[in-house]
């Protein structure tokens, strides 16, 4: 009898875990909308959370966001006043139409109605819109709440960039193009993200090959090295170089690069070349929320990630800081260079990379090898110590002189002596 109860119990169980794992949606391969790891989010949970305006669901009904709720609804209304040809209902219907294709974008099952979720579509993709719009006219109005504030529009643009507010990109190219389908006077939704984004109103060329996915995949883009592939063998030993003042006293110069992303490191001939990284007030919440998508999304093309964990190598502590600054490498706005050393130290905690496809593992190894060479070292001696200035320079050139003047002094003493 205790039998017979057992396996009705255990078919009981069976049946209501196989209904569990059967009605759970399908995973979706157009996945880009993460959560911020948490190993990430505890290091700097500022970072990650929006200050001022939720974008998307996964700060949506934030109580301290709600102030913003008004100003997205102005935005909406002076949004649709740009084509009286065109309805709420219009941008209503078509939002709905793509609503599965944007919930497939976010890691986890959204809990909304097709009504709530569209009408988050339509609020946040609207008011982005007319933000860039705005962003790009030279006129604003008095009473506009964000930007006769120039530091709450900055404030603004700083949440738009964090991974968890995020809405997909193409919901932006739906909505513009209804409002401006028949004008050719008007840029490209591209155009306005460029130059609200980057400060370029000309979309780079390589974007025409790759499909954004949302404003954080935007930046990363932009960013990205014009020879993003692959550059190392995973064959080939390689190991982190030693600190920046370290090569520097092993002879490597080094040189900022005023016209390069900042992705863009190159070694050669003895040259370190490292475009300029302005550090400014929202610097570090923009690399973070690079990092955490790139851990979530391209584990093997981690560009950024790569950068940190390099810059990270070659700072081991202030002295490479200062080094860094006063070659023009770094401008320190905000803070010391106590702070820039702890800022890599701890963007670089809690993420992952691979050995075989890490970005600059042929600028390590070749960083390596160069200090090795002991000849490099001794230039490097005899140009910092003997030749630094040309005080120094003369003093030196007039010391080697002096040295053979005494010897050939000496040689003809001997030789009046031996005859």
């Amino acid at each position: 009898m205790n039998q017979v109860l057992m396996g009705d119990s255990i078919d009981d169980l069976a049946t209501i875990i196989k209904q569990k794992y059967e009605t759970l949606p399908p995973l979706s391969s157009k996945c880009c909308i993460y959560r911020v790891p948490r190993n990430l989010r505890k290091i700097n949970e500022k970072s990650f959370t929006p200050n001022l305006i939720s974008i998307g669901p996964f700060h949506r009904g934030c109580q301290r966001l709600q102030a913003m709720e008004e100003q997205k609804l102005r935005y909406l209304q002076r949004f649709i006043q740009r084509n009286e040809n065109k309805c709420l209902e219009d941008y209503l219907s078509a939002s709905m139409k793509w609503e599965k294709e944007a919930r497939d974008c976010y890691v986890e099952t959204i809990n909304m109605s097709s009504i709530e979720f569209t009408e988050m579509l339509v609020f946040d993709g609207c008011f982005i819109i007319e933000y860039l719009l705005t962003w790009q006219g030279a006129n604003y109005d008095v009473n506009d709440r964000v930007f006769y504030r120039p530091a709450l529009s900055q404030a603004v643009l700083r949440d738009l960039k964090l991974l968890e507010n995020q809405i997909p990109f193409f919901v932006l190219e739906i909505l513009y193009n209804i409002a401006f389908e028949d004008s050719k006077k008007v840029p490209s939704i591209m155009n306005l993200t460029c130059e609200c984004m980057i400060g370029l109103g000309k979309v780079p060329k390589h974007f025409q090959k790759t499909k954004v996915l949302h404003l954080t995949d935007f930046l990363r883009t932009y960013y990205l090295p014009p020879d993003s592939k692959e550059i190392y063998s995973a064959n080939q030993e390689w190991g982190f170089p030693d600190g920046i003042s370290e090569l520097y006293e092993s002879g490597v110069t080094l040189k900022v690069d005023k016209n390069e992303k900042f992705l863009n490191i190159r070694f050669e001939n003895g040259v370190l070349s490292i475009p300029e990284l302005m550090l400014e007030n929202y610097t570090e919440s923009q690399l973070r929320n690079l990092v955490a998508f790139e851990q979530c999304h391209y584990p093997r093309e981690s560009f950024v990630i790569d950068y940190v964990l390099f810059l990270d190598s070659l700072i081991y502590d202030r002295k490479d800081v200062e080094v860094l600054i006063n070659n023009g490498i770094i401008l320190n706005s905000p803070g010391s260079s106590e702070d820039v050393y702890r800022l890599f130290s701890d963007i670089s905690k809690g993420t992952t990379y691979s050995r075989g496809s890490f970005y600059y593992a042929d600028v390590c190894r070749r960083l390596n090898e160069y200090c090795g060479t002991p000849w490099n070292r001794w230039k490097a001696i005899l140009r910092q110590d003997y030749f630094s200035n040309p005080w120094s320079m003369i003093s030196t050139v007039a010391a080697v002189v002096l040295l053979i003047l005494t010897v050939i002094q000496t040689y003809c003493d001997i030789v009046q002596l031996k005859y």
